[in-house]
Parts: C-alpha cells; sequence; structure tokens
C-alpha cells in the first residue's frame, strides 16, 4: 500500500472541551438582556406590549446581518481579538441599553447594536473552536456550546430584573455589564487561535471570492436548507410567557416555570442526550427530535389548560429545543474543516440561518392562537415541524451515507505577515 494513501490519525481530543463550550455564556447572558430584562423594564415602565414586541423584533432583524460581517471575523486579527473585543463592545452596550432613557432616540439601535455584537461574538468563538478542534470533539463542543448558551441566558433571565430593581440604577447596571464578560475567563482553555497559520490579511476581492466558494459548497446549501425549514425551532418556548392565563397558572407559575424550570430542564437534557450523540447521528436526531417535540405539542392539545398542564408543556418544549440546539451545534461543527480560514464565516452563516424559523414560527404560532387560542397556536406549529421533517428524511439519510454534509476546506490566498 502506498503510504502518501493512508489518512493521518485522528488528534486525541484536548482537555477541558467543556470549559471551552461554556465561554459562550456571555452570548446567553448578554442575549438575556435584549430579549427578557429590556422587555421586562419597558413593561414595568407601562410601554405597550406591541412596542416591546416591535423592538425586539427590530434587533432579532439587526442580528441577522451576523451573516453578512461574519467573513470580517476571519480577516486581519486572529479569532481571540475578535472575541474579546465584541464581548467588551457587548458589555458596553449592555451598559448603555440599561442605564439611557428608554424614550432617547438612541434605545432601540443600541438594543440592536447588542444584539448583533452579541452574534458576532458567537461566530467568532463558534469559528475558532470547529477550526481549531478534531472532528472528535465536535460532539462534545456542541453539547458544551449550547450549555454555554443555555445556562448564560437563564442566569441572566433569572437575575438581571432583580439586580437592576433592587441595587441602585448605575450600580446594577455596572454588575450586569461586568458578568457579561466574566465567561472570557474560559478562553483560556481554548486552543490557540489559527493554528497552523498566521492571521488572513487578504484583499477585500479575494475574500469576495473565497466567501462565494464557500456559499456555492452543496454541504453548505444542504444545512442552510435543513436549518431554514421549521424542522425543530420550537418556538413556543418564547410564547408561554404570555399566555400562563389561559392555562389559569399564576405569575409565579409562569416566571419559575420559564426562567428556573426552563434553565434547570435545558441543563439536564443536555446532559442525557451527550452519550446518544455516540451513537445517533446529529443530523437524524435533529429531525428526530423535531418529529416526536410536534407529537407532544399535539398531545398537549388533549390535556386539560391546567396550571400543572403548563408547567409540562413548558418544560418539555425546552427540553425538545435543548436537544434540537445541541444538534445543530454538532452539525454545524462536524461541517467546518480543521483548519478553515473561513471558519467563522462559515459558523455565522449556519447559526444565522438557524435563527431564520423563531422569526417566521413566532408569526405563524401568533396567527394560529388568534385563529383558535393555545389550540391553534399548538396546531399550527407541530404541524408545520410534522411536514419539515417529512419532507426532509429521505435527502437527510441519502446525504449522510454519502457524506454530502461535510465541507471541504476552501482554498484561500493568504498574504502571511513577516515575522
Amino acid at each position: 500500500m502506498d503510504p502518501s494513501t493512508v489518512a493521518a490519525p485522528e488528534p486525541a481530543p484536548p482537555r477541558l472541551v467543556w470549559m471551552m463550550g461554556l465561554a459562550n455564556m456571555v452570548y446567553g447572558f448578554g442575549y438575556a438582556v435584549v430579549l427578557v430584562t429590556v422587555p421586562q423594564m419597558l413593561a414595568a415602565r407601562g410601554v405597550p406590549e406591541p412596542e416591546i414586541a416591535n423592538l425586539t423584533a427590530l434587533a432579532l432583524s439587526v442580528a441577522l446581518a451576523t451573516f453578512v460581517l461574519a467573513p470580517l471575523l476571519d480577516t486581519s486579527i486572529n479569532r481571540r481579538q475578535w472575541s474579546v473585543g465584541l464581548a467588551v463592545l457587548s458589555a458596553l452596550l449592555v451598559f448603555l441599553v440599561l442605564t439611557i432613557p428608554a424614550t432617547s432616540a438612541a434605545f432601540a439601535p443600541l438594543v440592536a447594536g447588542a444584539a448583533l455584537s452579541l452574534s458576532l461574538y458567537n461566530s467568532a468563538i463558534g469559528g475558532w473552536l470547529g477550526a481549531t478542534l478534531p472532528q472528535g470533539s465536535k460532539e462534545t463542543i456542541g453539547v458544551w456550546f449550547g450549555v454555554g448558551n443555555s445556562g448564560g441566558f437563564g442566569i441572566g433571565a433569572i437575575s438581571q430584573f432583580w439586580l437592576l430593581t433592587h441595587a441602585p440604577p448605575l450600580l446594577g447596571a455596572v454588575i450586569v455589564a461586568a458578568v457579561t464578560l466574566v465567561p472570557l475567563a474560559f478562553l483560556l482553555a481554548l486552543p490557540p487561535p489559527d493554528a497552523g497559520r498566521k492571521a488572513m490579511r487578504e484583499s477585500f476581492g479575494n475574500l469576495g471570492r473565497d466567501v462565494t466558494k464557500l456559499v456555492r459548497q452543496a454541504p453548505v446549501l444542504r444545512i442552510l436548507l435543513m436549518f431554514v425549514l421549521p424542522c425543530a425551532a420550537f418556538t413556543l418556548t418564547n410564547f408561554f410567557g404570555g399566555v400562563g392565563k389561559d392555562f389559569h397558572a399564576s405569575p409565579g407559575v409562569v416566571d419559575i416555570a420559564n426562567g428556573v424550570g426552563a434553565t434547570v430542564v435545558g441543563f439536564v437534557t443536555a446532559m442525557l442526550i451527550k452519550p446518544v450523540l455516540k451513537f445517533l447521528p446529529a443530523p437524524l436526531m435533529y429531525l428526530a427530535v423535531g418529529s416526536i417535540g410536534a407529537a407532544f405539542t399535539l398531545s398537549l392539545l388533549a390535556m386539560p389548560f391546567t396550571p400543572v398542564v403548563y408547567v409540562i408543556a413548558v418544560c418539555g418544549e425546552n427540553a425538545a429545543q435543548t436537544i434540537a440546539q445541541v444538534a445543530q451545534n454538532a452539525i454545524m461543527f462536524r461541517s467546518i474543516a480543521p483548519g478553515s480560514p473561513l471558519a467563522s464565516t462559515q459558523f455565522g452563516l449556519l447559526s444565522t440561518s438557524a435563527v431564520v424559523p423563531y422569526a417566521y414560527m413566532q408569526a405563524l404560532d401568533g396567527r394560529g392562537y388568534a385563529w383558535h387560542g393555545v389550540s391553534g397556536a399548538f396546531a399550527v406549529d407541530a404541524a408545520l415541524s410534522l411536514g419539515a421533517c417529512v419532507l426532509l428524511v429521505v435527502p437527510v439519510l441519502h446525504w449522510m451515507r454519502s457524506g454530502a454534509l461535510t465541507v471541504a476546506l476552501v482554498e484561500t490566498e493568504i498574504t502571511l505577515p513577516s515575522e
């Protein structure tokens, strides 16, 4: 046998992969400000719900620009510097959002800017980990990257508004902004960024050419299709906060179920599903949880709408969403070729596509609610999710057999800086 045809052995998984994923707590904790704490602040000041919803929608829409800006994360400076810089910028924007009057003309742009900065941070560390970790670590980092997100978000959702209402206003904002930066300590556990190459110093012409090559790769297009379809978005998790009255649930039950309950369920589910990834490939897990989750949602229609059922629904939907996000992370990390110079670009593109169903499914869930209350929302959400899973199951099985969900390394023209 020709020795040149023998594949290089897979590098041993590094230690502390779980700790690397916790660096994503910056993203989760910061996004809790955007999606939970700011709406709570505005509601407490008597701002109408439609205005709050419009502000949240604006922030999420601006964050979709991540896929346009993510290529910048693969140029000029290394991904550690981008990660630290974006985290500091996010913390500064969070501080400003929590201190300036909501009536200020700068308030909405600052909220949107914080969402975009946090999303870019997520892409920077996602690309960093995707390009430097061996394939054998991709499922593990997929789990802990999700734990970092959900854990940070849960801690923020539980603590931030309390801090802002019980501490002096300026001090509360300082503490929230400072805690946003605490998970940066986990960056010390990450492998050196851009291993095997210097920071890219391409012309924007070359960068545009290379991004075009990446986006045209069939595996990228297939993963984009999987993510933009509503297979496993489980956007009902963002719906339950406003429908507690339909289940006769008290405000206390609503807060505990969506705060502590959702956080604990998310962590436990991620830990339980981690060993399953060794036997069930992430794409199949993604479709399986979408189908089973849709069946769970439909089963709720047969139950009386009581506080107990409310808690069951919140916990079940959050557990399903956690599994779906873990599977998405594993698919994204698996698709990034080791040493890829466009890793953050790719991660930003794919992670942004995964957010798309959150926008339109929330609108469709709302239409279902207007049509037939909670039952209508459940029926619409489950029917669309199940239909998308059925549509994709045969193509996904074919793609997995042929290895068609793995992206090749994109050849780039890189000018190395002189030593």
